[in-house]
């Protein structure tokens, strides 16, 4: 494994619960909003994902892809992962972890190569 990039960031939850409609279909997946909108803490679910991307962002080796092309899901263990819908990305691949708290939320993101 060759380490490319880290990447981290955190977000302030509060901000995520005054998004509209358009603002959040413009950043997120429609997978992803029907994944935050059905918990009941959304907003913690909405801020650890947008974490998630502006550290892929972060540690991306190259600029100019739109935060929607970067989807976080979860595998068959219900851990996190991250999908990069961007040719240019095609060989790398990601560590993520997430957290958050009511306030909070964080992620950090390591990019690499097999």
């Amino acid at each position: 494994m060759r380490i490319i990039n880290i990447g981290a960031d955190i977000e302030e939850v509060a901000r995520f619960k005054r998004l509209g409609k358009k603002t959040l279909e413009r950043i997120f997946t429609p997978a992803e909003l029907k994944y935050c909108l059905s918990k009941k803490n959304y907003a913690e679910c909405l801020s650890a994902r947008f974490a998630a991307k502006e550290a892929v962002f972060k540690a991306l080796p190259f600029d100019g892809i739109m935060l929607k092309k970067i989807e976080i899901t979860k595998d068959e263990n219900n851990k996190p992962q991250i999908s990069v819908h961007d040719k240019r990305a095609g060989n790398i691949s990601f560590k993520i972890s997430l957290s958050h708290t009511k306030n909070y939320a964080l992620a950090f993101v390591i990019a690499y190569m097999q």
